[in-house]
């Protein structure tokens, strides 16, 4: 029985990390289209587009990290469920790893170009 939970929980958690890869992107290519739109919005002062562009950073939970030049360096710590279903089935203790990976890894940055709009992931 056991073994039977185990294996749904691997296969549950490739599911959902294919998900969260897929959604991601998609989450990605929204933020850089919005970007895109307010940077070439020529009705907004400079001030205005950088108070936007920095509000929508702020409201998904992205950390500003550094802005200098018209780059915009943004960074966020995302917790996967479908690696910690995977590395739960493990036997349980795969997932104290996954935590304790989950705390010592680096966040994911970004860097925006406030002048074309354009956001490269590192």
């Amino acid at each position: 029985m056991t073994l039977l939970f185990l294996l749904i929980a691997a296969a549950a958690g490739v599911v959902v990390l294919v998900y969260e890869k897929r959604l991601r992107e998609e989450n990605l290519a929204k933020l850089q289209n919005y970007v895109t739109r307010v940077v070439h919005d020529d009705k907004l002062l400079e001030r205005e587009k950088l108070t936007r562009i920095l509000d929508l950073f702020t409201e998904n939970r992205y950390r500003i990290e550094d802005m200098k030049e018209g780059v915009l360096v943004i960074s966020r710590r995302e917790f996967s469920v479908g690696a910690s279903l995977m590395w739960l089935s493990a036997g349980g203790v795969g997932l104290i790893v996954y935590l304790i990976y989950y705390f010592l890894k680096k966040p994911e940055t970004l860097r925006v170009y406030l002048d074309t709009g354009h956001i490269y992931a590192e």
